[in-house]
């Protein structure tokens, strides 16, 4: 017998920003404010109150709690004590994974679900590598901020780890909603998601995201921007973001695991030619397609 497992191939883009640790005195206030990216805190001790969309929730210790890009929010630590805390702002280019990241402005995960699974182990391991590379302690009260510059072992580890993070809390909110009947019991909720996935499926064979919202709208009797209202609030960005996003990826997969010519590249993505395409993939990674592909050392 002859059997082979496949994985299916995969080239996405992680985006890691403003993962920290850190330790605010009783009173402390962050105003309201958005991100591009969403947002992941656990409380470590103390207590935090969060405003978002009008709704005040208070973290405590072993809390986590998952803020969706683009929703305007501001916190404050309890008066009673200092309030130490982790927290990353990321961003996953994979679509089903935006999809369900984008179900809700926010979803809190009580210590009491969170110590079910890894979470409390893999703050603990990134806490441990925090200490590794931290300068010892003795500024006192006064405020104080130190980055860190992990080696890159470490690095991948703190990718790993923010991965393994996002799993799981999906994974958990995944349960509570399917235990409380959440996502079923709201038809705009619904009619969002099938919208969005109607969407998604059309941009995932096409380049021109005009022409498919609008077949899509015409398709589902709504106006153009409805459907890419709909969208972006399923899949936390706007159709064009999307495809952008895709043209991103495949191109990395291109450049990496193929020999093809940059002219044709450019055709498969849907740019007028290989300097046009050139000149977008600097702007999303700063960097020549030239210089992404990987170079293989002559044998002799």
């Amino acid at each position: 017998m002859d059997r082979l497992f496949h994985f299916p191939n995969m080239t996405q883009t992680l985006q890691v920003t403003g993962c920290h640790f850190g330790i605010k005195p009783p009173g402390w206030r962050y105003p309201r404010h958005h991100h591009h990216l969403y947002e992941l805190i656990c409380c470590l001790e103390g207590e935090s109150v969060h405003d978002i969309n009008r709704t005040s929730l208070t973290l405590r210790p072993g809390d986590w709690l998952l803020i969706k890009s683009g929703i305007r929010h501001e916190s404050a630590a309890a008066e009673s004590s200092h309030y130490r805390f982790f927290n990353v702002h990321f961003d996953l280019d994979d679509a089903e994974v935006r999809s369900e990241l984008g179900i809700a402005p926010y979803s809190h995960i009580p210590s009491g679900s969170a110590s079910r699974g890894k979470l409390p182990f893999y703050v603990q391991e990134l806490e441990e590598m925090m200490r590794r590379y931290a300068a010892p302690d003795t500024h006192g009260d006064v405020s104080w901020r130190e980055e860190l510059n992990p080696r890159f072992e470490d690095r991948l580890l703190l990718q790993s780890y923010t991965l393994l993070i996002v799993r799981d809390v999906l994974a958990l909110i995944r349960e509570r909603d399917a235990y409380a009947g959440q996502a079923s019991s709201k038809e705009a909720t619904l009619l969002a998601i099938d919208v969005a996935h109607a969407i998604e499926e059309r941009l995932a064979g096409s380049f021109h995201e005009e022409a498919t919202i609008s077949a899509v709208a015409e398709e589902l009797h709504l106006s153009r921007s409805q459907c890419s209202k709909l969208f972006s609030k399923v899949y936390g960005l706007s159709p064009k973001q999307y495809v952008s996003r895709r043209r991103l990826s495949l191109a990395k997969e291109l450049l990496v695991t193929t020999n093809l010519p940059m002219t044709e590249i450019a055709e498969r993505l849907g740019f007028q030619s290989a300097s046009h395409f050139s000149r977008q993939f600097r702007r999303w990674t700063g960097q020549a397609p030239s210089d992404y592909k990987p170079k293989h050392d002559g044998c002799s």
